[in-house]
C-alpha cells in the first residue's frame, strides 16, 4: 500500500523483494536538503527507488545526482561516456560517431556496477529517454536479503571470502570491437572484493558476488564455481526480484552495495533503448589480483 512520509513524499512499494517508486516531489527543481534526506532514507530501505515522468537536460540530471554523492567520471569504461558531460554514461543502441554503440549490449548478466575496479561504484541512476514499444525490461535482486536467508554456517564460509572479478566475463564482448575489449582489459585488471560487505550508512550486510566472478581469491576456479553459481542462483530467485518495465521519463536508482541486476535482451535491437547513466563513486575497496590460478 503506498504511503505518505512526513516530509509529504508519497512512496509506493513495487514488490515484496526490494524497490518503491517515490512522488510528490519534483526533482527537476530545487530540493531541499530535508527531502534529499527523505530520499536516501527511503532509497536504503527499499535498495531501488523510482520516479516517472521525468523531463530534464543532462545538466539537471546532473545536478540532482551529485545530491546524492560524488559523481564517478567514468574512467573505467571511457568509450560509452557523453562527449559532454563525462558524468554521464551513455548505454544506447543508437550509433554514436557513425559506429555501432559499444554500450548497445551491455549489462547483459547479473551483476554490480564497476565491482570489476578498485572503487565500485555506490549506487546508479539510470534514465530513460527512449525505449522500444516492448521490451528492454531490468531485473534487480536484493543481496541484502539473499545473505540474510544464509544459513549461519553458510555466512560464515563466505564471510572469509574475497571474489575476484574480472571485465573478460562482462556478456557481450564477442559482439564489441578488439580495441574496445582490450582497452578495457588494460584499465580494469582483475581485482578481489569482499565477498559480504557492510553497508556504510544502513549498516546491512550484503553478499558481492556476481556472474563477473571468476574465482575466489586462493582457490581455483573448480573449486570456486559451484559456490559462485549457488549464490548467484540463491540470490536471484524469482521471489528475491524485481523486474522494472521501463517507461520514457523513468528515472530509477538503485543501490550497488545491496543489489544485483541484469538487462535483458527482450526487444527488438532495430527499435531504440536510449538512456543515460549518473554513477555515485563508492569507496575504495579491494587489491589487484595479479595471477588467475588454474582450473583444476
Amino acid at each position: 500500500m503506498p504511503y505518505v512520509t512526513n516530509s509529504g513524499l508519497t512512496v509506493r512499494p513495487l514488490s515484496n523483494a526490494l524497490g518503491a517508486e517515490i512522488s510528490g516531489i519534483d526533482i527537476t527543481g530545487d530540493i531541499s536538503q530535508e527531502q534529499v534526506d527523505a530520499i536516501r532514507s527511503i532509497w536504503n530501505q527499499y535498495h531501488i527507488i523510482l520516479f516517472r515522468g521525468v523531463k530534464w537536460t543532462p545538466e539537471e540530471q546532473i545536478a540532482f545526482s551529485r545530491r546524492f554523492g560524488p559523481l564517478d567520471p567514468h574512467d573505467a569504461t571511457p568509450f560509452s561516456r557523453d562527449e559532454k558531460h563525462k558524468e554521464l554514461l551513455v548505454v544506447t543502441n543508437r550509433e554514436r560517431n557513425g559506429k555501432p554503440s559499444e554500450s548497445r549490449n551491455t549489462g547483459r548478466n547479473w551483476h554490480s556496477d564497476y565491482a570489476y575496479t578498485g572503487q565500485p561504484s555506490a549506487a546508479s541512476m539510470l534514465y530513460s529517454v527512449e525505449m522500444p514499444e516492448a521490451g528492454g525490461d531490468t531485473m534487480f535482486c536484493n543481496m541484502a536479503a539473499a545473505y540474510d536467508d544464509l544459513s549461519d554456517k553458510m555466512k560464515d564460509i563466505v564471510g572469509d571470502l574475497h571474489s575476484v572479478y574480472d571485465f573478460s566475463l562482462v556478456a557481450g564482448l564477442a559482439q564489441r570491437t578488439p580495441e574496445y575489449v582490450q582497452e578495457q582489459l588494460r584499465l580494469n585488471p582483475p581485482v578481489a572484493h569482499p565477498t559480504v560487505r557492510v553497508h556504510p550508512d544502513s549498516g546491512t550486510k550484503a553478499l558481492y558476488v556476481s556472474e563477473r566472478a571468476s574465482h575466489f581469491d586462493g582457490m581455483t576456479r573448480a573449486e570456486s564455481l559451484p559456490l559462485i553459481e549457488y549464490l548467484c542462483a540463491h540470490a536471484t530467485r524469482p521471489e528475491n526480484v524485481y523486474r522494472h518495465s521501463w517507461l520514457p521519463g523513468d528515472m530509477v536508482c538503485w543501490d550497488n552495495r545491496t543489489t544485483m541486476h541484469v538487462a535483458l535482451a527482450d526487444f527488438d535491437p532495430k527499435e531504440p533503448r536510449h538512456m543515460l547513466r549518473t554513477t555515485l563513486q563508492g569507496e575504495k575497496s579491494g587489491y589487484l589480483v595479479p595471477g588467475v590460478l588454474g582450473a583444476a
